[in-house]
């Protein structure tokens, strides 16, 4: 196991500050246990509403996008985690109409 020592630069040149004792900083807890537990849509309803809705209503164009809020769950890399953004709506990329759910 590595040793992280965070010194102020003020710290380093006033005293010399060494000690030997672990230091335990406090970080806030993550939001992102609380998204995944509270997601308001669970995978089965999510799978049907997207395949009903993979053709367009109006012109039956068969590239549709879903619409969802920027409210998805990020991984450890801060990337977003597919499937967990809130979906609102679908988009027609041949006719540009738009419906929500």
């Amino acid at each position: 196991m590595s040793r992280l020592s965070v010194y102020w630069p003020d710290e380093m040149e006033s005293e010399s500050v060494m000690t030997d004792e672990p230091v335990i900083l406090p970080f806030p807890k993550s939001r992102l246990i609380s998204k995944v537990e509270s997601r308001p849509m669970d995978v089965v309803t999510r799978a049907r509403l997207l395949f009903s809705n993979r053709q367009c209503r109006d012109c039956g164009y068969p590239v549709v996008e879903p619409i969802e809020l920027p409210d998805s769950a990020v991984n450890k890399s801060g990337l977003a985690i597919p499937g967990t953004a809130t979906l609102v709506g679908f988009h027609c990329c041949g006719c540009q109409s738009e419906w929500s759910i």
